[in-house]
């Protein structure tokens, strides 16, 4: 049931649109005060499933159903906002509002789920992502999260990760045109292995930029030009914040290389995590994030808690507004990448005297 919080946020943002006025600000007044105020209210909750409860938990379609009601609620507000904004006659702060709020959605929850179900073995799931981040105009996540950052995760390679002492100005600078080279490049790589041409819909790259294309035709031609500014600002809103989310989860954590030259394996200590209570049920457990690498197929509903010191001191939105301010977040991050990086130097060390 907790879970079900996560529809609080669709709930406000149809608020904000259809009464105006200070509820259009109601979306980002709980997202960036509220939940960090009862993230440390409740605090955290680090405990695991038991393996039967994780069984059952794992095999019970609702945890799926609630997942696949995104796309239509994201879809419907992308289209309330049309509506809205072509129909009111509301002050500019307003309509700043309701961009934001939507915006929150759309890519703190929409691109959560789109996250969760790329990485399904279902066909059909992994459709459902994919439409999801058609919508915000990133499909190309789909192939470079999957393939790339999973493969690459923790290393110079992989654009989705931070390194120590880059604040989050410059990293989304490098990071979205980075990833979205390393798509194009895993495709090209893909077709040329299977001895397929690259300058057909085969190419998912070129398949998505079609899905885009005609996704934007939609929008233009139900709302009208005067309206595709204001969409195209809701998906860069919505991309911008999945791309901090990112930051946040590898800022600094970096893994060893190998005198084969290869990486060391994936561990719990190259990802930051997050047990706090509330943005735990409000993400689907994304702030889970180093079981999720380790398993990624692993459903969001039994994500494990590690052992490691790789702990944020705050759910996912606090820390967005800690990376906002570099001084800030260095303070409070470099400390925590520095003990992360001793105590996995002390377990290597341990265990190779063992």
């Amino acid at each position: 049931m907790k879970y079900l919080l996560s529809f609080l946020i669709p709930a406000s943002v149809a608020a904000g649109l259809w009464y105006g006025g200070p509820w259009a600000w109601l979306t980002v007044v709980i997202v960036f005060v509220g939940v960090p105020f009862l993230d440390r209210l409740f605090g955290r909750d680090p405990t695991n499933l038991d393996p039967s409860a994780e069984k059952r938990a794992s095999e019970s379609a609702p945890y799926s159903l609630i997942l696949y009601a995104y796309l239509p609620i994201q879809i419907g507000l992308l289209f309330l906002l049309g509506w809205v904004w072509n129909n009111s006659e509301a002050a500019i702060w307003v309509r700043i509002g309701w961009v934001l709020s939507v915006a929150l959605c759309t890519g703190g929850l929409g691109i959560t789920v789109a996250h969760e179900l790329i990485h399904r073995r279902s066909l059909l799931e992994r459709w459902i992502g994919r439409l999801l981040l058609m919508t915000v105009l990133y499909m190309h996540f789909a192939i470079e999260h999957v393939r790339g950052h999973h493969a690459k995760v923790g290393t110079c390679e992989d654009p989705a990760t931070a390194r120590k002492g880059i604040d989050v100005y410059r990293f989304i600078a490098t990071t979205i045109p980075r990833q979205w080279k390393s798509a194009w490049n895993l495709e090209v790589a893909r077709l040329r292995k299977h001895q397929r041409s690259i300058w057909s819909l085969r190419n998912e790259m070129l398949l998505f930029a079609a899905m885009q294309s005609l996704w934007l035709s939609l929008i233009v031609g139900c709302f009208g030009v005067i309206f595709l500014p204001i969409y195209l600002s809701v998906a860069m809103i919505s991309f911008l914040l999945l791309e901090m989310i990112n930051y946040v989860e590898h800022y600094g954590l970096e893994r060893n290389q190998l005198p084969s030259g290869r990486y060391e394996a994936v561990r719990d200590h190259h990802s930051w995590n997050s047990d706090h209570r509330v943005s735990r049920a409000l993400l689907f457990e994304l702030t889970r994030h180093s079981d999720h690498h380790l398993v990624a197929t692993r459903p969001y509903q039994i994500l494990r808690s590690p052992e490691s010191e790789t702990e944020l001191p705050s759910g996912y939105p606090g820390m967005i507004l800690l990376a906002l301010i570099p001084p800030i977040w260095f303070a409070v991050m470099d400390p925590r990448v520095e003990r992360a990086r001793r105590a996995t130097h002390e377990n290597a060390t341990s265990l190779e005297g063992t």
